[in-house]
């Protein structure tokens, strides 16, 4: 038994366990999406992802911080809620496992984003690492869209999003990865489902929302995947190192992948796992390059 409680503990479990609720979540958006505007469901997603983790926050009353802490998770939920919106809308536009692939061109850009943003030493091996990445990355875009022909094909944007919504939800991962160290894991769930939330309150007030029972149903079940995702992150890079928990997110490919195929009906062609394969490989060789002793 001890052994069971140690496993679920453990921050690779608990990372696994995030990236399959992250998958689930997609998947749901993405059923959703025929009914409703990406727009709609992001808002409800994320209002009832507040109620529920507020729910979290009564059962556990962790101490909550200083109002010195509002701006920061503030700023970093600006990049989570363009994260979201524009992954979710991506899953509208191409398959689950495409969007899936190309959202994990963010692992590439934490070299580039810790020397823009904090002038850290960027390798060789990571600049190699990291065009080499991007290539494969457009390798996929332009095999489905034609984009570099002069005759594109095909929803282009809806392949361009998931690689911008990986630059925002970088940003928002290495600002939670701060934050993670210092606060209860609780509390930072806590702000990262309710003030992201305060940035789409305002689609209620602008758009005339009425679910039916049904697909009321869907966004709860939406928001609990994103409250999960997003509480199960915080406790795994609260206990290992991000580089360490990196890997497990390449299991997004396969969950979406699947989740793809038997229930959309998905079946991306060879460009796009040719190119994944091109995506993953960069992502382990400049992790491999940032772990190793200047």
């Amino acid at each position: 038994m001890s052994r069971i409680h140690a496993t679920l503990r453990s921050p690779y479990f608990l990372g696994a366990a995030a990236i399959f609720f992250a998958s689930c979540m997609n998947a749901m958006i993405k059923g959703l999406s025929v009914y409703e505007t990406v727009m709609v469901i992001t808002a409800w997603r994320y209002a009832l992802g507040a109620l529920l983790v507020s729910t979290l926050w009564l059962l556990f009353r962790p101490p909550l911080p200083g109002w010195g802490s509002v701006p920061f998770h503030l700023f970093r939920g600006f990049f989570q809620i363009c994260a979201a919106s524009l992954f979710f809308w991506s899953v509208t536009q191409i398959p689950l496992a495409t969007a899936a692939a190309l959202g994990l061109t963010g692992t590439l850009m934490i070299g580039p984003l810790a020397w823009l943003l904090m002038r850290e030493p960027l390798k060789r091996d990571v600049i190699i690492g990291t065009v080499a990445g991007f290539a494969g990355a457009m390798f996929i875009v332009n095999n489905e869209t034609l984009l570099f022909s002069g005759t594109t094909e095909g929803p282009v944007l809806g392949y361009l999003a998931p690689i911008l919504a990986s630059l925002c939800h970088s940003i928002s991962v290495v600002l939670l990865r701060f934050r993670s160290q210092s606060e209860d894991p609780i509390v930072v769930a806590f702000f990262a489902n309710t003030l992201p939330a305060l940035y789409v309150i305002p689609v209620f007030f602008l758009v005339d929302s009425q679910p039916t029972t049904a697909l009321f149903g869907g966004y709860v079940v939406s928001a609990f995947f994103g409250v999960s995702f997003w509480s199960l992150t915080t406790l795994a890079y609260a206990r290992a190192p991000a580089a360490k928990l990196a890997p497990i997110t390449y299991s997004q490919l396969i969950w979406a992948a699947a989740i793809g195929f038997f229930i959309f009906g998905e079946f991306p062609g060879a460009s796009t796992w040719s190119g994944a394969a091109v995506i993953v490989a960069a992502c382990l060789f400049v992790m491999r390059s940032g772990n190793k002793v200047a």
